[in-house]
């Protein structure tokens, strides 16, 4: 027991089932539902993906520039090695994620 009460395990499973239980059970009636949905759902589902997939795009950009600017400083990164290839294929998926954005 390492002179704890609660094993660790324990408190691990504990958590897990308390993340499960705190997922906001009004977000269920936010989108269509196969009746129709609520009035104007589709509007509020057209603008949450236009601001998730701005979101994205601004982060896949911010790491494509953070690729360009330390390209040999970070091993966590692909780019540590091949930077130039990391910096490329990041902003061709932020450039993908603001069409899908200008798209809707």
């Amino acid at each position: 027991m390492n002179g704890t009460i609660i094993p660790r395990r324990w408190l691990v499973l504990v958590l897990a089932l308390l993340g499960l239980l705190s997922v906001d059970p009004a977000l269920a009636n936010k989108f269509e539902t196969i009746g129709g949905g609520v009035a104007g759902s589709s509007g509020f589902k057209r603008e949450w993906l236009q601001n998730f997939f701005l979101v994205v795009g601004g982060v896949s950009l911010l790491t494509a520039l953070l690729a360009l600017l330390v390209p040999h400083y970070n091993a966590l990164y692909l780019n540590y090695s091949n930077w130039k290839r990391s910096f490329a294929i990041l902003v061709i998926i932020s450039a993908a994620f603001f069409l899908f954005a200008w798209l809707l």
